[in-house]
């Protein structure tokens, strides 16, 4: 092995790793270095428009010190545009057996690539650091992509690229977060964190109070594993690129026993994590960071932490067609048979709608906006949708409780909750549309329907207006369209029922608020002309009306 290839070697994994057996022997303290802006590095390659975020990286991108990044010999780059199916994938560089170099700071980055091209079939080899790293294959139309973790060494990331088409469509490079934490012996490739390693903005990570940390090392049974710190009351944050990724947490003691929760941007994401003396636990979950920083607490008497790895996950491609998620509460969810005939609009948008877009309904009932984010629903919407996806918000009805974990302040704590769905949504290239609280079955002294959520319904405009997201006003739809029914007729729509005539609601109901079938389709039906009325990309979707679906 030449003195290059030794200087250069690199760890590559397709699988997060976590528990080593490192064996450095003195203490690193915790560093005080900025965090690179070099943590998050995307590249569209071709010659046609680069998807949004992307930097283009041209077949003539050749390689210089103040660019910081280019292909080695650009000569050896051709490219194709087949602008299809998509921006990221529409176009491609064909870097025939040179390498791509990008400038970073010597750490571990785990590098994703999309390989493929429409129209004809693609193969290529990937090697990180003169290491192999992956290999590619795709038919014409289809697209392989894959990721590797490098470890750099000497400041610069080498790709090179070899095979019969090699095909690359996006490269994305991404910063692997480590952390060994405890006063003890740090792993290799770790960022040693002291219990006194406090938050500041120039470090980019650390305890919020250290006061409240404690530490100890047991010396066994390895680097990582045998020290830890206690962070009882306060959180360990981290400032990352917003996007979503993995956490990877090792939690044990070698002489006691634990027991903990871990609480990750407010929403309680591992529950009883337990172990016993001398065992450890190693748990993951995926989280979306939409404000540049993650905040993960332990809830527990004396809860330890050893370890923790944080890894980006891939940014996604836009589907085959375009998906519209919908958020919201109990108007908006979709019921389950034994509630029959009680309904929501959601389960009837799409009887609206041709095959080509889908909806995926994850409205609940009981569901503030602020609940809805704490419950972790919003956070599973972020961490599926696409470039192109939609994502509807409907809230207003909970948010007026006076029950303390549904309750927003419209003006000021509402609105920073819809902010969180409108900069979630936007991050990962969808479209979020703002929907004002569907009308309840309420009027005035002068027989009229009215708006039961004033201050909601102007906080909803006054977002919409601030951040320029389209507005569909089911608000006003509904109550006019309650106003055209009448009083009495307007209980066909509602959830109004005698009774003995529903098995599920034998004493009959009578609620304000919710729908029957009936009801919820002529809602879904406001909602889908509502799309047709701001111009939004799916209606190029919406049925004819005679073709609707009953």
């Amino acid at each position: 092995m030449n003195k290059k290839r030794i200087k250069n070697m690199v760890i590559i994994t397709l699988l997060l790793s976590v528990i080593g057996t490192g064996s450095v022997q003195s203490v690193i303290p915790a560093a005080e270095a900025a965090p690179s802006k070099k943590s998050l590095l995307l590249f569209d390659c071709g010659t046609g428009a680069a998807a949004t975020g992307y930097t283009q990286l041209l077949p003539s991108s050749a390689f210089n010190v103040t660019l910081g990044y280019g292909f080695e010999d650009a000569t050896k780059v051709t490219s194709q545009s087949r602008e299809y199916p998509d921006a990221l994938r529409g176009d491609l560089c064909l870097p025939n057996d040179t390498s791509f170099k990008a400038n970073v700071p010597d750490h571990t980055y785990q590098v994703t690539i999309i390989s493929g091209d429409q129209e004809a079939p693609s193969s290529m080899s990937v090697t990180a650091e003169s290491v192999h790293a992956a290999d590619f294959s795709a038919a014409a139309g289809k697209f392989d992509q894959q990721s590797f973790q490098v470890q750099v060494q000497d400041g610069q990331l080498n790709l090179a690229f070899s095979g019969t088409y090699p095909a690359v469509n996006a490269i994305e490079i991404s910063k692997v977060y480590r952390f060994d934490f405890g006063p003890g012996l740090v792993e290799p490739g770790y960022e040693k964190i002291l219990e006194n390693t406090e938050y500041t903005t120039g470090r980019g990570f650390g305890f919020a109070d250290v006061t409240k940390v404690t530490s100890a090392d047991r010396e066994a049974p390895d680097n990582l594993r045998s020290d830890f710190v206690m962070p009882g009351g306060t959180s360990f944050d981290v400032d990352l690129p917003n996007g979503d990724y993995q956490v990877t947490l090792i939690a044990g003691d070698q002489t006691s026993a634990n027991l903990m929760d871990g609480v990750s941007e407010g929403i309680t994401k591992v529950r009883a994590v337990s172990t016993a003396a001398g065992q450890f636990a190693s748990v993951s979950f995926n989280i979306a960071i939409i404000d540049g920083q993650m905040n993960l607490e332990l809830a527990g008497s004396d809860a330890r932490m050893n370890a923790l790895v944080l890894t980006k996950l891939p940014n996604r491609v836009q589907g085959q067609v375009p998906n519209v998620y919908l958020a919201g509460d109990s108007t908006v969810m979709t019921y389950s048979s034994r509630y029959y005939p009680q309904a929501g609009w959601g389960q009837k948008i799409a009887n609206y709608f041709t095959k080509d877009v889908t909806f995926t309904n994850k409205a609940i009932g009981g569901r503030s906006s602020k609940s809805f984010v704490k419950d972790g629903r919003l956070d599973n919407i972020l961490t599926e949708i696409r470039p192109n996806d939609f994502l509807f918000i409907q809230f207003g009805h909970n948010d007026a409780s006076s029950v303390p974990e549904r309750h927003t302040d419209p003006y000021t704590t509402f609105k920073q909750y819809l902010a969180m769905y409108v900069d979630g949504a936007r991050q990962r290239q969808a479209q979020p549309v703002l929907i004002t609280p569907v009308g309840r079955r309420s009027w005035d002294s002068a027989g009229l329907f009215k708006n039961d959520f004033p201050d909601y319904y102007e906080a909803m405009q006054q977002v919409a207006a601030e951040k320029s997201v389209p507005l569909l006003d089911l608000n006003a739809r509904s109550i006019a369209f309650y106003n055209s029914v009448g009083i009495e007729e307007s209980k066909s729509l509602f959830f109004w029922l005698e009774p003995g005539i529903y098995p599920n609601w034998p004493n009959g109901v009578q609620d304000n608020t919710h729908f029957q079938e009936f009801g919820a389709e002529q809602i879904a039906r406001l909602v889908s002309e509502g799309v047709r009325d701001l111009d939004l990309p799916i209606e190029a979707y919406l049925l004819q009306r005679s073709d609707y679906s009953e």
